[in-house]
């Protein structure tokens, strides 16, 4: 979001000439960045009214590749070369002061507001933020199972600041090999330092461009890559090469086409457009034209009305506040947002943004006495300095989660050692029993639940991969078992690899898991979030069924999945999501080598708590069991799995919901112990580890039953 406003020139012709000389204070850009914040803005606080408001961004970047890439053109057309060490200096500047404020004010408010439990995800992406990698921290977390139920965090709008930081890097050096090769052009040559330059920005929207299409229809870390996002970018700076059209009702048409795509976008897109991908053309295509075209039309003349370029020259500024503004009031108000509420954000983001553009970042820039003046070498140090302020609160946080972690894990540790005997499972597997010693326990501390995880890298297919490859762990011994088990299916499966492990050592098997993100085995297409997700989930599901038939050695196939996980049903499918679920599972239970001898185990899968659940546990902490209970009707929906023991005569299965439960309702805490890790309706590793004992038997008996 990049603001350049330069002397207007003097020069009665300057119209006329090709607009890398024309630099100037344009109305019709500040108009432009109304329209793009205000779109953000009303995406960000009401989805349902503006579903594609959030292709404001692409508009800035094509407003900041026009404005940066004719600068700096400018620059080398005039002294044939770049001073990029000035140039770096004008945009810390520019972005720094109100950025470093912006993330300062939200660290703090996440020690005060936000539960302990997420500290480590705002804080990663708040030090993510101050050094502009926030857009590949968010790509990273899009295809990592373990962030898959990260919650948005105050500063998530900077993944679109990171990657302009990144464009103002990488592009005066592509601009300084133009300079360096423009030395050879000889006077009268076709080839000039304009053509050159455009050449090069040609090849960077077509590389681009071709590339996010690719990306986008594979993978969604492709929303946040700047190598999808650089050719909108490019495109801005090619519209800095066009000349100007003389006639002012072709300049005005062309500004109402582009309008007009821009809107298009912003209300048609949802969030299920693949994004940015080809759909990213159209508000590109736009920006680009009311650009291009839009000087001298009434896109000026409405940029130049006092409450519009207002909200263009603090457009920065809001779209700084109003991100943290939304995801803070929540936690603040200990309730969704309400029409009050996003009133109330609407009334203090636009004053806050003009008192932080006014009172701050102006005189942050501007003064002589700070950076206003100074050379690039202390405007860097100075930057460092700050940055450096940010990163030391972070890391203070950062410092307390550990400590807390470290805690919660060694309290845990102790519990299981002492084999208590009303401990999480134990609890409603006799009811009757009870433990003073456990009185005002409460484990694993509600604030470090996140890491209280079972699952592992070395049992579990990743997408940041990129393939459906089956990725295999051996728990137990690798020789001298007495049985060897295969455990198999999504993260409801691997969630239960600490009880696996102990029964495992407990009983003297072997047992191999292996598990993917929302997938688990099945001949039934799943939904997926891309196409990329689709086919690495039937490749691991091949690859799987092709394992089994090889493996006769087998004793016993465990399977689990997520209760709420169905299959792909077409529109004319009769058939009940639960009947197709079950007809999936029981044809890929089918590849088994000997079916009346390899008998398959489903696990029934933990109940499906809702929403906020998790929330209800940290805030009411020791009262949570009966506080945040839910009926057991609600949260027990069929899973499809004993439909498909019911079809195939060789599987049995383990229904341990009765050690979450009692009859009436479900606890997110049992025995002291907190059962569930996210609102996903993950077990927490403790928990599953008080479980083990009960779901080891039950294994034996199904054994025993085939």
């Amino acid at each position: 979001m990049t603001i350049l406003t330069d002397t207007p020139s003097a020069d009665p012709h300057a119209e006329t000439r090709t607009q890398t000389r024309a630099a100037a204070y344009r109305p019709d850009i500040q108009a432009l960045r109304a329209i793009a914040v205000l779109s953000v803005f009303a995406y960000h606080l009401a989805p349902g009214r503006l579903s594609g408001g959030y292709v404001g961004v692409d508009v800035f970047f094509v407003i900041s590749g026009f404005l940066i890439g004719s600068h700096l053109l400018r620059e080398v057309e005039t002294t044939g070369r770049i001073r990029l060490g000035a140039f770096w200096a004008r945009r810390a500047k520019r972005l720094l002061p109100a950025s470093l404020l912006v993330l300062l004010v939200s660290a703090v408010a996440t020690f005060i507001w936000v539960p302990r439990s997420l500290w480590s995800q705002f804080l990663t992406e708040i030090a993510a933020s101050s050094l502009y990698v926030e857009n590949w921290r968010l790509a990273w977390a899009s295809v990592d199972y373990l962030a898959a139920d990260n919650k948005a965090s105050a500063v998530q709008h900077f993944w679109s600041l990171s990657v302009e930081e990144q464009f103002y890097l990488f592009t005066p050096v592509l601009l300084l090999l133009v300079a360096l090769l423009s030395r050879w052009i000889r006077p009268g040559s076709y080839v000039t330092t304009r053509r050159l330059a455009g050449s090069l920005f040609a090849l960077v929207v077509c590389a681009s461009f071709t590339y996010g299409v690719w990306l986008t229809a594979n993978t969604p870390e492709a929303y946040f890559s700047t190598f999808t996002r650089a050719w909108e970018f490019a495109a801005g700076v090619l519209v800095g090469l066009l000349p100007m059209i003389a006639s002012r009702t072709a300049r005005a048409l062309g500004v109402a086409l582009g309008l007009g795509l821009i809107a298009t976008a912003a209300t048609q897109y949802t969030s299920a457009t693949p994004f940015p991908g080809v759909a990213a053309l159209v508000p590109v295509s736009g920006a680009a034209l009311a650009i291009w075209l839009g000087r001298g039309t009434f896109l000026a003349r409405v940029g130049s009305w006092r409450p519009v370029s207002l909200v263009g020259d603090t457009s920065y500024a809001i779209y700084l506040w109003h991100w943290p503004l939304i995801v803070l009031v929540p936690y603040i108000t200990d309730a969704p947002l309400n029409v009050g509420t996003k009133l109330l954000i609407l009334g203090v983001t636009f004053p806050l943004a003009w008192l932080s553009t006014t009172q701050w970042e102006n005189r942050v820039r501007f003064s002589a006495r700070l950076l206003g003046g100074r050379s690039p070498a202390t405007v860097g140090l100075w930057s460092a300095a700050a940055m450096a302020v940010v990163l030391a609160v972070v890391a203070g946080g950062l410092a307390v989660k550990v400590s807390g972690a470290a805690e919660s894990e060694r309290k845990v540790n102790t519990l299981l050692a002492q084999d208590l005997s009303c401990l999480g499972a134990a609890k409603l597997a006799d009811p009757t029993c009870e433990d003073p010693d456990l009185e005002g326990v409460l484990v694993p501390d509600p604030s470090e639940l996140a890491t209280d995880e079972a699952n592992r890298a070395e049992c579990w297919s990743s997408s940041a991969a990129k393939t459906g490859d089956v990725v295999m762990c051996r728990l137990g011994p690798a020789t001298g078992y007495s049985r060897r088990l295969l455990a198999v299916g999504d993260s409801h499966n691997d969630q239960l690899v600490g009880a696996y492990e102990d029964i495992a050592h407990e009983f003297g098997w072997r047992i191999d898991v292996a598990g993917r993100v929302g997938c688990y085995w099945t001949e039934a297409d799943l939904q997926k979030n891309s196409t990329a997700d689709q086919s690495m989930c039937q490749e691991w599901r091949r690859q799987i069924s092709a394992y089994v038939e090889k493996a006769d050695d087998l004793d016993a196939i465990i399977t689990s999945k997520a209760r709420n996980s169905s299959p792909i049903l077409a529109d004319d499918d009769v058939t009940t999501s639960v009947g197709a679920t079950a007809d999936g599972l029981a044809r890929a239970w089918a590849h088994r080598p000997a079916p009346r001898k390899v008998p398959v185990i489903a696990i029934e899968d933990n109940p499906a708590m809702p929403e906020g659940t998790m929330a209800c546990v940290e805030a009411q902490r020791l009262d949570a069991a009966s506080a945040c209970a839910q009926p057991r009707r609600k949260v027990l929906p069929p899973s499809g799995l004993a439909e498909a023991v019911a079809i195939d005569p060789n599987a049995v299965l383990v229904d341990l919901t009765d050690l979450y439960c009692e009859p009436k309702a479900c606890r997110p805490v049992v025995g002291h112990v907190i059962v569930y890790r996210d609102d996903g309706e993950h077990l927490t590793l403790t928990y599953t580890r008080t479980l083990a004992p009960y779901l080891g038997r039950a294994i034996e008996d199904a054994l025993r039953q085939t």
